[in-house]
């Protein structure tokens, strides 16, 4: 049943202190529930109208208890979607621990400052796309579970460990290269001595990495322009240096094997 507290509940999620309290978050659209379904996240309620045409995405998945039938009208109420989506789900935030080994070896991302939930969603859809499961985000990025930067992952948020830490201290544990993207340098994403792994460091839309941040970065890489665009955002930076080195990653585990 559709009641006026769930309403309110669901609500309330979209701030992220109340994100925090419940340790949970609202999803929004067939296509990402599905992949939210079939992830190892808990989905702690469905809600559903008669307009959801593919019902079988539920079967055996969600417990009876925990769907929710509604009316369309009141699906409105609840969507942050300018067309609402058939279907919605609450899902609860997992807790990721770190293990210092991690650290030192594969990629990483870590993201100063990204405050944009459309570059944060898009950059662990890229961090999924090349198979790089850990995202450090310091205290000042927009928060992963976001309802905006949860749409943009399109379902990606279930697969990519997000951490919200101190993004110095993990920078100062890790052993790997902490690459830096800095259009001055003279090693480009084709031409360079970096090996296929290390901490890429993404600095915010606006104002790029912080000086404190930057002092502990020990390589930096640019990507060469040809026309005259004055700058890349984020998300498209990211994607683009995450292709050089998992590329190269790629090539060193093959000649590894070999």
């Amino acid at each position: 049943m559709f009641s006026k507290s769930l309403e309110k509940y669901i609500n309330s999620l979209r701030v992220k202190k109340h994100r925090t309290t419940h340790h949970c978050f609202v999803a929004e659209g067939e296509k990402l529930i599905n992949e939210l379904i079939h992830s190892s996240l808990v989905i702690e309620k469905i809600l559903f109208t008669d307009k959801l045409i593919d019902k079988g995405i539920l079967t055996g998945k969600v417990a009876e208890e925990h769907i929710v039938v509604l009316e369309e009208h009141e699906m409105k109420r609840i969507s942050e979607l300018q067309s609402p989506s058939p279907v919605m789900a609450i899902v609860q935030i997992p807790e990721y621990k770190i293990e210092i080994s991690l650290l030192n070896s594969g990629l990483h991302l870590v993201l100063d400052s990204i405050q944009d939930p459309g570059n944060m969603g898009t950059i662990i859809r890229i961090a999924d796309w090349f198979g790089i499961q850990n995202i450090f985000c310091s205290e000042s990025c927009v928060d992963a579970y976001h309802p905006k930067v949860v749409q943009a992952s399109m379902g990606s948020i279930a697969r990519v460990q997000v951490f919200e830490k101190n993004i110095l201290e993990v920078l100062s544990v890790s052993t790997l290269p902490k690459i830096l993207t800095d259009i001055h340098s003279e090693s480009t994403i084709y031409n360079n001595q970096l090996p296929g792994y290390g901490m890429i460091v993404i600095g915010s839309e606006g104002q790029g990495v912080s000086a404190e941040v930057k002092k502990l970065c020990t390589h930096a890489i640019s990507i060469p322009k040809f026309g005259k665009a004055e700058s890349l955002n984020a998300a498209v930076a990211t994607g683009i240096i995450c292709a050089a080195l998992a590329e190269k990653n790629a090539k060193q585990n093959i000649q590894s094997v070999n």
